[in-house]
């Protein structure tokens, strides 16, 4: 049997073994996915045991995206390029790192935005999947796009371009309005701090569409004040199906139903 997991901090909240095992069931393969809490205190020995298993891949969630990366044999294209990754596959008794969150993202996005070159985006956080989000939009589109973070030096590592901005939070909050989509990547909503809010949204425009990369809670309380001020909002699911499906293809050379997916998830959010 194959071994495939999910390992982060917190990581009841996740739903990726859902989706897997039924994918698994539905093809009728000899493997089984689990979840996979770490204590980031032990990160070391529990990588260092998870490698002396007979695993076969895994994902990686918050906050474990960039600590990952020295335990690698190889890491490939954007998960180089921004340095995280949320996928890795073993081949060869070698771990191998991607990132698929860049690509899950961009195409949950252009199922209801296209981005227009005039477009300002403002991404909120610095971390593992902000990353890969930033440098798939610049490579996918000319709009201009400002990173905020409570560590504002954070948010100037991640810019590659002079067009793009790094703010503090109280500059971003303070020039909302400007911006046509604002994409929320911080694991402030999650069940823990599912009360608090990354940033204030008062100078929010309802012209602007609020993106949030958390499903679980389906919807956030960033995603509920932006509804209510009348803009559009999209939660986490479409990026969390693209980015697990484009995980599955890595360790199984499979394109599964993204339909079928969908189905388990909402099953799951509906208990």
């Amino acid at each position: 049997m194959k071994k495939y997991a999910v390992i982060g901090n917190p990581i009841h909240h996740s739903l990726s073994p859902i989706i897997h095992n039924r994918l698994i069931q539905e093809l009728s393969l000899d493997a089984h996915y689990d979840a996979i809490q770490i204590d980031p205190e032990r990160f070391d020995a529990e990588i260092t045991r998870l490698k002396q298993s007979d695993i076969s891949g895994f994902n990686v969630t918050v906050p474990f995206k960039e600590r990952i990366i020295p335990y690698l044999d190889e890491i490939h294209g954007l998960a180089k390029s921004c340095y995280a990754v949320n996928t890795v596959v073993r081949e060869n008794n070698r771990w191998h790192g991607y990132n698929t969150d860049g690509d899950g993202y961009f195409e949950a996005l252009m199922d209801i935005y296209k981005i227009h070159p005039n477009d300002k985006i403002l991404i909120i956080g610095a971390g593992g999947a902000s990353k890969g989000i930033y440098l798939t939009l610049k490579k996918r589109s000319l709009a201009r796009i400002d990173v905020t973070n409570r560590t504002i030096q954070r948010a100037k590592e991640m810019l590659i371009s002079r067009e793009d901005s790094a703010l503090s939070i109280a500059e971003a909050e303070a020039r909302l309005s400007e911006y046509s989509i604002i994409i929320q990547t911080t694991s402030i909503g999650l069940i823990e701090t599912k009360d608090q809010l990354p940033l204030s949204l008062k100078n929010l425009s309802a012209d602007t569409l609020v993106s949030d990369i958390i499903y679980n809670p389906f919807e956030t309380r960033f995603l509920k004040v932006a509804r209510e001020k009348g803009a559009k909002t999209q939660n986490g699911l479409s990026m969390f199906i693209g980015q697990g499906a484009l995980a599955f293809k890595y360790w199984t050379g499979i394109t599964p139903d993204r339909k079928l997916m969908k189905e388990a998830v909402l099953e799951a959010l509906s208990k």
